[in-house]
């Protein structure tokens, strides 16, 4: 005998990947939160104690602009997750909803990407103050589209309120990151190119193993809900993703503004 509507309904949040409580997910955070401080404090230090002056200022600078890129470059639109992606899984809509905001995310960053790999010695100019370090500028660029890629997945799984999924992908990263990158630092040799190299390399396995993870687990079911219309789409989330990338503008330029001052303007 088939399930009726109502039972039907019962069993499908059963299904696939499930919003956690309040409680587990802030048990979790907190866990995460105190070893990787623990874990970054260390990592600086070392760094402080391998890295010559300047490449450790390189990197400062690096961290800064990837910081204020990744937001910048797809206009915040991953930053509407939080706020959209779940009400559109509750409307029947959640595939439409990432298929159109992945389309955009992905565009707009590969465009920022191409101009500022054509535009490599510029970049150098701005971010390093040389502009003979085109080099370091190319690992920047391509470090730069892994954290857009990792953000935008962090992003999807904050906005279906997986925090334990999201907490578990910072530790990784974070683990990763000081494994590949003082390892990088011993053999490759003590750079920035090892820094930048180990950064994007932790970036880009921590994500391949939470979607490998969370792909057998991920509910594939078609959408239910009425298809919603591009026009009554986009406009409240293009509004909401353009304050979000205000203030990620002012907030990540507030935080290097001392950097950069001190590199154009201090002689």
């Amino acid at each position: 005998m088939s399930a009726t509507p109502s039972e039907s309904r019962e069993e499908r949040p059963r299904r696939g990947l499930r919003p956690e409580t309040l409680v587990s997910s802030l048990v979790v955070v907190l866990l995460v939160n105190v070893f990787q401080r623990s874990l970054g404090f260390g990592r600086a230090v070392l760094f402080c104690r391998w890295l010559e002056p300047d490449e450790l200022g390189h990197w400062e600078m690096a961290f800064g602009f990837l910081m204020l890129a990744a937001p910048v470059a797809v206009l915040g639109l991953p930053g509407s997750f939080g706020r959209y992606l779940e009400k559109y899984r509750q409307q029947g809509r959640v595939r439409q909803f990432l298929r159109r905001t992945t389309t955009w995310t992905f565009g707009l960053a590969a465009i920022a990407v191409g101009l500022l790999w054509v535009n490599r010695p510029l970049l150098a100019s701005w971010v390093f103050g040389d502009s003979s370090r085109a080099d370091l500028a190319a690992g920047v660029v391509i470090c730069l589209a892994v954290v857009i890629f990792h953000h935008f997945i962090e992003a999807v799984f904050a906005g279906l309120r997986l925090f334990r999924v999201v907490s578990s992908m910072h530790f990784l990263q974070s683990v990763l990151f000081a494994l590949m990158s003082l390892a990088l630092l011993q053999w490759w040799g003590p750079t920035t190119t090892s820094v930048i190299a180990g950064y994007g390399g932790a970036c880009l396995v921590s994500t391949l193993v939470v979607l490998a993870w969370s792909w057998p687990r991920a509910d594939r079911s078609p959408d239910t809900g009425a298809r919603v219309a591009a026009n009554d789409f986009w406009a409240p989330l293009v509004r909401f993703a353009a304050w979000v990338w205000v203030t990620n503008v002012l907030t990540n330029v507030f935080s290097i503004v001392d950097r950069y001052m001190i590199l154009h303007c201090g002689g």
